[in-house]
């Protein structure tokens, strides 16, 4: 059943995603959920359907964003693993508005189930350079990840 709390997760351009990466290089961060405290929701039920991802770049590459229910991450053993999905922007999803500026990526109507095995209260996120050139480190490689999420019971 879907739930009607509906709630926007934004990671911090100075503190999360700051690194240089390289091609197919990725960078985890483990993001506070908004409003969550388990004494009102009740330990492992965080669980959400990530509707939206949108994506503010100072760079144009090819960006996937990972998600992961434990801040272990991807793991060397496929059964500790927790990998729960990904989507994935071209280039051409990147726009720009007068040719300057920031790129904005959007992607609407996903039907992605996100829980925090973990009960850390976190979304565990994995940002992934996929371009051959190079993601830049601090003030010119600035990236904010946002998520629409809806709630599921």
């Amino acid at each position: 059943m879907l739930g009607t709390i509906r709630r926007v997760l934004r990671s911090d351009k100075d503190t999360h995603f700051t690194g240089g990466l390289a091609q197919n290089a990725s960078e985890d961060e483990s993001i506070a959920i908004p409003g969550y405290s388990s004494a009102v929701l009740g330990s492992g039920v965080v669980r959400f359907f990530v509707r939206e991802i949108r994506i503010i770049s100072d760079q144009n590459l090819i960006w996937e964003v990972q998600f992961f229910a434990k801040d272990t991450f991807g793991t060397s053993d496929a059964d500790t693993d927790s990998f729960l999905g990904a989507h994935q922007f071209a280039v051409a999803d990147g726009v720009q508005n007068d040719g300057a500026g920031f790129f904005y990526y959007s992607a609407v109507g996903l039907d992605l189930f996100y829980h925090d095995a973990d009960d850390t209260g976190e979304f565990h996120i994995t940002l992934v350079n996929r371009s051959a050139g190079a993601k830049n480190a601090g003030g010119t490689g600035e990236i904010v990840v946002e998520l629409g999420l809806e709630a599921a019971h």
